[in-house]
């Protein structure tokens, strides 16, 4: 039988729960859940309602919840993985079992961070970090410095990633030399795998090889496709990757496609999503398969922003509660408050009239224009003809027909929202609209005036205006996710294009038009 997600059961169950007791007229009940392997998340989950369900004292539904919350956190669902994390991790504390609660740290660091919510992800890894020093376990110690490079590759800091992959190989191999556990021995092995797409992110195909050279010679390959490992996954897009590299497209996709059923099958919906990605940038495919992965892939990718804004609002909710509770600060405030209003008032009052006229300007534009300029001048003078007039100066490179055909690609391209892709490039554009880097920029430039970026950028504003202008419940939404929804890769830089912009900074416009929305109801 095939065996998935096997790291779930013998790690966790190693490290968390080898040393724990367990109620003698439970534990018949449980040995077979401990001891089975799972095919997918979904599994996971069902092993820990069912757990719950039989569990009597702390230390049992303790267990519960770590299930739910690995299973969660596989499946992508990193609001309930949170949920059921802390849970967990309040018990583990109340019982003093530091090790659990490692885990339960690692766990919620790794799903803040997929959420956007940087500042969480940084306390818990620094949480994590702390017990496993306090501990001295190599293991633990190894998994910390793994932690922090997902980070840096979440982020797409692939070289920063590097040195810490490297270093958590070492105390690897220092844990393998203590206690020879099957399972750090695979962590180990494959640990030599994401080294290696490290290495092929920052564009090091020779050293990448090279830990993949040393994998195969020390793992039998054949066996990946026999029993079923969901490790193998980072193996097969290594493999994928260097294929493309090395202009071998068929290869290539038949990697990926390996790779990306390990996801499905094990229904690692965040892993799918990433792998998907990468599949794209590479342009390996034809076009009616690209087509079928870039649905695929925007179908992942807005249920990830779905699953981001729940963890932003539970945070938000969070904090109203706890403004609640410090109510008896609140005179301390207003006094603050109407002392610095007095001292700025003559500044303010100028700069909010200002303010006010762009922000009146942003909404009336909004309102009376919810298509694409560019398309809509297009969209009234429809003709082939008036197309390719605008090219009549221009060299013959680019054809007529392959203007207009490309004009009617971007217009499509326009209406859609894959230029929020965190780290959409301009080889993402070539692909989705199968042609060149040279017809892109031409054809941007000659109908928006517009270097890519500029473009890119004015898409990107647009559309978190029109976002917040629709959706009034985002008016709540903290810069930084609205910044991710966009697709710009940090806040401050998002806050720079907006301003520019519009005139207008993220936060004026925002807090003006929740007045404006308040007024209207």
């Amino acid at each position: 039988m095939m065996k998935v997600l096997k790291i779930v059961i013998c790690l966790f169950t190693l490290i968390c729960f080898g040393q724990n007791s367990i109620n003698d007229n439970v534990y018949i009940l449980k040995t077979d859940i401990y001891q089975k392997s799972f095919k997918s998340s979904t599994q996971i989950i069902n092993e820990g309602e069912k757990m719950l369900k039989i569990s009597h004292t702390d230390d049992e539904v303790s267990k519960g919840y770590f299930y739910l919350f690995v299973g969660y956190y596989l499946k992508g669902n990193f609001s309930k993985s949170i949920f059921y994390a802390k849970k967990a991790d309040l018990l583990f504390l109340k019982n003093n079992k530091e090790k659990e609660h490692f885990i339960a740290c690692y766990y919620l660091s790794l799903s803040y961070h997929k959420s956007g919510i940087l500042q969480k992800a940084t306390q818990y890894l620094n949480e994590a970090e702390k017990t496993a020093q306090k501990l001295d376990d190599s293991y633990l110690l190894a998994m910390t410095l793994k932690l922090k490079a997902i980070s840096l590759e979440d982020e797409k800091r692939f070289s920063e990633a590097i040195p810490y992959r490297v270093r958590c190989n070492s105390y690897l191999k220092e844990s393998i030399e203590k206690k020879r556990s099957q399972f750090i021995i695979s962590e180990f092995a494959f640990a030599r795998c994401y080294l290696a797409f490290d290495y092929l992110m920052a564009g090091n195909l020779q050293e990448a090889k090279k830990q993949i050279s040393v994998f195969e010679s020390n793992n039998d390959i054949s066996q990946m496709s026999e029993g079923f490992n969901w490790r193998s996954e980072i193996y097969y897009v290594c493999k994928a990757v260097i294929a493309a590299k090395e202009k071998d497209k068929i290869n290539a996709a038949d990697y990926f496609d390996k790779a990306i059923d390990i996801a499905r099958k094990s229904e690692m919906d965040e892993r799918l999503t990433v792998l998907l990605e990468q599949r794209l940038k590479l342009n390996i495919d034809t076009s009616e398969k690209r087509e079928q992965l870039f649905a695929e892939f925007i179908k992942h990718k807005d249920h990830s922003k779905k699953e981001n804004i729940k963890v932003i609002n539970g945070e938000i909710s969070r904090q109203d509660v706890n403004l609640e509770h410090q109510k008896e600060y609140k005179y301390i405030f207003i006094v603050v408050a109407v002392f610095l209003s007095v001292g700025v008032l003559v500044f303010k009052r100028r700069k909010r009239k200002k303010q006010k006229v762009y922000f009146e300007e942003i909404i009336k534009e909004l309102e009376s224009n919810k298509k694409h300029e560019i398309f809509d001048k297009l969209e009234e003078d429809t003709s082939e003809e008036a197309i390719l007039t605008c090219s009549e100066s221009k060299s013959n490179d680019l054809l007529d027909a392959t203007k207009f055909d490309l004009l009617k690609k971007l217009e499509r391209f326009e209406k859609g929202k894959a230029f929020t892709a965190k780290n959409f490039t301009k080889s993402t554009l070539v692909s989705i609209l199968d042609t060149n880097t040279k017809y892109i920029n031409r054809i941007i430039k000659e109908h928006s005036g517009k270097s890519y970026n500029d473009y890119i950028n004015d898409l990107r504003i647009k559309y978190i205006l029109e976002y917040l202008h629709e959706n009034p419940e985002s008016c709540k939404y903290k810069l930084t996710h609205l910044s991710e929804l966009a697709g710009f890769s940090s806040h401050s830089y998002f806050t720079k294009v907006f301003t520019k912009k519009t005139k207008i900074t993220p936060s004026k416009f925002i807090s003006s038009l929740a007045e404006k929305n308040k007024n209207v109801d």
